[in-house]
Order: C-alpha cells, then structure tokens, then sequence
C-alpha cells in the first residue's frame, strides 16, 4: 500500500506566491519518511493535504492509486503539532478519545495515559500529557499512514524518546508508513527510512 502525493501545488485564498509548487512524495507501508525543512515551506500544509484536510490544491493525493475516501474513518490520520487543536475545548478527555472509535486499553496505558486523565478536561492536562491522547485517537484498527506534523517539537527529550518509541513500535507491528514532518535533521536521521528536503 502506498500514499502518494503527485505533482501538488497550493496557495492560500488570499496569497498570491504557491506555497507549494510542483511537490510530489510518497510513502510506503511500514516505511518511515521524513520531510525536513525550515519553518514557511509548506511542510504542514502538504501534510494536511495528504490527509484530506485540505482542498483547492492542484494535483492528486492517491491512496494505492485511488482518491481518499471522502467519508468515514481515513486511514489517513494527522497529528498535529499543537495537540490542542485537535481535541475539543468543552469535551472531557474520555469523550474525545472514544468519539475518535475503539482504541487498544494497554496501548493507552503504554502511552501513559492514566485513567484520571480521561475525566479531565484539555486545559487540565500538560503539553505532553495532551499530545499522548492525540496519539491515541490517531493509532487506530484502520489506520494505515500516519502524518506525524513536529510532533515532539514542544516536549522535553525524554517525552519525545517515549513518544517516538511508542509510534514507531506500533507501525512496524502494524505496517503503517510515517510522514514525519520536522525542522530536525538529528531526529529525522534517527527515525526515519529516507528524507526528502522541501
């Protein structure tokens, strides 16, 4: 199974330069992809697109040759840098995990979610502790590539040793490729199958 993203060109609505110009990538089962580069080059973007959460591109985003599904659960999943974004304000923890379908309970216990947590509220939880939930929602039955956007830039080095461990642990076990979108090259080079520069 691949995903492949071919010959993708956007610009915002308002802008006037692309953001992306002519990008083509793709990223096998089980492989581990790292797009590296600085800050303003379309890294997040790209990733958004090639998990269906952006539109109006030019171009394809194909999985195994075939257009994301439009409805249901993707197995595509993202993983935002900023795990705030990706929980609901006024939902409880546990609501969020479970709204996002079944999950593994000794792999939510692995990722250090305690079971208190899941009673609390976003604002109630650390960055890190908040990060390791949105991991959770996005490591499902039927998720077959991961878009894991910096998500380790706001943690200390030990949380982002478990994280990774943990992600990368479970995608050789279940044939899931990574896009690892980072301004890291150290952490690139030590995760990662291949880089591509952007």
């Amino acid at each position: 199974m691949t995903l492949r993203a071919e010959q993708i060109r956007y610009r915002y609505p308002s802008a006037k330069e692309w953001v992306l110009e002519d990008i083509s990538i793709e990223v096998g089962a089980g492989e581990v992809v790292g797009l590296v580069g600085t800050s303003g080059r379309g890294k997040s973007t790209l990733g958004k697109i090639m998990a269906g959460q952006i539109s109006g591109y030019q171009g394809e985003v194909l999985l195994d040759g075939e257009a994301l599904p439009a409805r249901g659960f993707s197995p595509v999943q993202l993983i935002y840098q900023h795990p705030e974004l990706a929980v609901n304000p006024k939902w409880k923890l546990g609501r969020s995990l479970a709204e996002a379908g079944d999950y593994d309970d000794a792999l939510r216990k692995e990722m250090g979610i305690r079971d208190d947590f899941l009673s609390r509220w976003p604002n109630e939880l650390s960055g890190g502790e908040l990060q390791r939930i949105c991991v959770m929602r996005a490591l499902k039955p039927h998720t077959r590539f991961l878009i894991a956007d910096e998500i380790s830039t706001m943690l200390d080095v030990i949380t982002q040793s478990q994280i990774w461990n943990i992600v990368l642990d479970y995608a050789r076990t279940h044939r899931i490729g990574i896009l690892a979108i980072t301004h890291n090259e150290h952490l690139a080079k030590a995760i990662c199958t291949r880089t591509v520069q952007l």
